[in-house]
C-alpha cells in the first residue's frame, strides 16, 4: 500500500505523528504538574537542547525547534525571568548573545529529566530496539525532506522510497 497518496488519516503518518506530539506536550506538562513543577513542552525543550548541546545563538535554537526567532525571544526571556538561562555574550562576536543554562536550569533539568525519561519509556513499551531505530531514521528522512522541499511547488516529484 502506497501510504503518501492514502487520505484516510487514519492511515496517514503525519496524523499519527501530530498526534503523538499533542498526547506528549499533555502528558509532559500533567506529569511535571503532578511533581509541582510548572514547565512548558517548549522549556523543557530548551532546558534538554541547552544541557546536551551547550550554549546556543537564539538563531541555532530556533533552527533547532522549528521556531521562529520571536518565539524563541519571548521563550528565553521568560526563562531569563525564572533564572533558568543566562544570555552571555558569544566569544567570537561580542555583539552578540548566546544562551546557556544557569545552575538553577541545570538543577531543574536534573529534576526533570528523570519525570521526562519515565514518559518516554511508557510510550516506547513493547517496541523494540529495532523498529524505534527504523521510526527514528524514517522519521528524520520525512523531516528532512520538507526542510530542503519547496512547499510552494505542487509539481515537485514523490520520492521512490516514500512508501512506508
Amino acid at each position: 500500500m502506497c501510504y503518501t497518496l492514502n487520505m484516510n488519516y487514519e492511515r496517514q503518518i503525519l496524523h499519527w505523528v501530530n498526534r503523538l506530539g499533542f498526547l506528549t506536550r499533555k502528558e509532559i506538562v500533567a506529569r511535571f504538574g503532578a511533581a509541582g513543577f510548572e514547565v512548558s513542552p517548549e522549556e523543557w525543550a530548551l532546558l534538554l537542547l541547552l544541557n546536551e548541546g551547550g550554549a546556543k545563538a537564539p538563531s541555532e535554537i530556533a533552527e533547532v525547534t522549528s521556531k521562529d526567532r520571536t518565539t524563541v525571544t519571548r521563550l528565553v526571556d521568560g526563562m531569563v525571568r525564572k533564572g533558568l538561562v543566562n544570555r552571555i555574550p558569544n566569544e567570537s562576536d561580542r555583539r552578540r548573545m548566546v544562551i546557556e543554562l544557569s545552575a538553577s536550569g541545570h538543577g531543574l533539568f536534573a529534576k526533570l529529566a528523570p519525570i521526562a525519561k519515565g514518559l518516554i519509556g511508557d510510550a516506547m513499551g513493547g517496541i523494540s530496539d529495532d523498529d524505534a531505530q527504523i521510526t527514528l531514521a524514517v522519521l528524520k528522512r520525512m523531516t528532512s525532506s520538507l526542510q530542503g522541499a519547496d512547499l510552494s511547488s505542487s509539481s515537485k516529484k514523490e520520492p521512490q522510497d516514500a512508501k512506508l
